[in-house]
C-alpha cells in the first residue's frame, strides 16, 4: 500500500504494558501506513472485524506524553488500549478494509510451567501472563481442556523466562516458579486426521492450544517429532503460527 493512498492506514507493531505503572495502563504503537490520520477518527480494526474510536492517540517525548491530533504516513502514534483489543500485527484502517500481512510468531524452542507462590493473586498472575505474552515476552500455551489453569509457557531463549518471573514481580505483584519443561520442538498442526488424543497419549509429545485456539504438539526429541510427520503425511507441522485474518476487500 503507498503512503499516497488517499485513505488511512495504520499497523501495529509494538505493545507496552505497564507505561504508567500507577495506572497500569497498556499502550499500542502504531505506524501510519497511508493516509491522513485524525485525533477521534472511527477506523475498522481488520482482524476483528469491528469498527473502533481512536480518541486517545499519544506522543511520547521521554516521560512526558503528548496528544496528538493529527499525524501522516510515517508518524508513531501511541494508542491506549483499555480493551486489550490490539496486538502486534494488527491493521487500523479507513474507507476499504485493507489487511497487512502481520508479523510471524515462531515456533519456540524453550518450555516451562509457571508455579504461582501465593493462589490468591492467580487473577494478577492471568493479567500479567495476558497482558506480557501480548508484547511477545513470552508465548503462553493452554493445556486442553483446563482454559486458563496450568500454563505452558514458550520462549525461543531461556532468558525470557527470567525476564518474565522479574516483570511479573516488579509490576504485578505476583512471585512465580518457573519448572524446565523436556520439550524441545514446537509445531503448530493444520490439516485432516489430526487426533489431539493420539499425541496426548504418547510420552514424548503434548497437545496445546495457543491464544487463538489453534492445535499445537510439543515433542521431547527429534525422532518424536520425525515420527510424526512420517504418520501423519496429511498433515502440516508449522514452525509458523497459522494468522488469524478477517476477511478483506479489495
Amino acid at each position: 500500500v503507498p503512503p499516497t493512498r488517499p485513505a488511512f492506514s495504520g499497523f501495529i507493531f509494538k505493545i507496552q504494558a505497564n507505561m504508567d505503572p500507577s495506572h497500569r495502563d497498556r499502550v499500542a504503537f502504531m505506524r501510519v501506513c497511508s493516509g491522513h490520520f485524525e485525533r477521534g477518527m472511527d477506523v475498522k480494526h481488520a482482524r476483528l472485524n469491528k469498527t473502533v474510536r481512536l480518541s486517545k492517540p499519544l506522543q511520547f517525548f521521554a516521560q512526558e506524553r503528548v496528544i496528538v491530533d493529527e499525524a501522516w504516513p510515517g508518524d508513531v502514534v501511541g494508542l491506549l488500549d483499555t480493551s486489550g483489543e490490539l496486538r502486534i500485527g494488527d491493521t487500523l484502517c479507513a474507507g476499504p478494509r485493507i489487511e497487512y500481512g502481520g508479523v510471524p510468531r515462531f515456533s519456540p524452542e524453550h518450555f516451562a510451567a509457571v508455579v504461582i507462590l501465593d493462589p490468591m493473586k492467580r487473577k494478577q498472575l492471568k493479567k500479567g501472563l495476558d497482558q506480557l505474552s501480548e508484547e511477545g515476552v513470552v508465548q503462553v500455551f493452554r493445556q486442553r481442556g483446563l482454559g486458563d489453569k496450568d500454563p505452558v509457557l514458550g520462549a525461543v531463549g531461556a532468558l525470557q523466562f527470567e525476564v518474565l518471573q522479574h516483570r511479573l514481580k516488579a509490576e504485578y505483584g505476583v512471585d512465580v516458579k518457573i519448572e524446565k519443561l523436556p520439550y524441545i520442538h514446537a509445531r503448530w498442526v493444520r490439516g485432516p486426521g489430526f487426533d489431539a488424543d493420539f499425541f496426548e497419549r504418547r510420552e514424548d509429545s503434548k497437545s496445546l492450544e495457543d491464544r487463538d485456539g489453534q492445535p499445537l504438539i510439543l515433542f521431547k526429541s527429534d525422532w518424536g517429532l520425525r515420527y510424526a510427520q512420517e504418520q501423519y503425511k496429511s498433515l502440516e507441522f508449522l514452525t509458523i503460527a497459522p494468522q488469524i485474518r478477517g476477511d478483506t476487500e479489495s
